[in-house]
């Protein structure tokens, strides 16, 4: 079964989609019992402390600058930067300027 706000099958534009929703907004795209997709915006000078998620995840940036600290070094993603995770791997991170990320989560 699949839950969010996207259907299967059903194209939608992310570039429409970032300007319709308001910053610091997680939208569920879709969420099925292996994965989840999630657009998130975030504002400048945002910070998450260390973390991790039971998952392996995918990072897009869309839209901005953020850094993560991912086993104390410091990766900068920017438009069209993708960002790979292990599952349970500790990560934190801070935005640098306004930012859309594209979020996949496999269960």
């Amino acid at each position: 079964m699949s839950y969010g706000h996207v259907k299967s099958g059903d194209p939608i534009n992310l570039q429409t989609l970032r300007e319709e929703l308001d910053v610091d907004t997680s939208y569920a795209l879709v969420k099925t019992d292996r994965m989840e997709v999630i657009r998130m915006a975030l504002p400048k000078g945002k910070t998450v402390e260390e973390h991790s998620v039971d998952s392996e995840i995918s990072v897009l940036c869309l839209k901005g600058e953020i850094y993560f600290d991912i086993d104390h070094e410091a990766q900068t993603l920017t438009p069209d930067d993708w960002l790979y995770l292990n599952a349970r791997q500790p990560f934190s991170y801070s935005v640098k300027e306004e930012t859309i990320l594209l979020v996949t989560i496999v269960f």
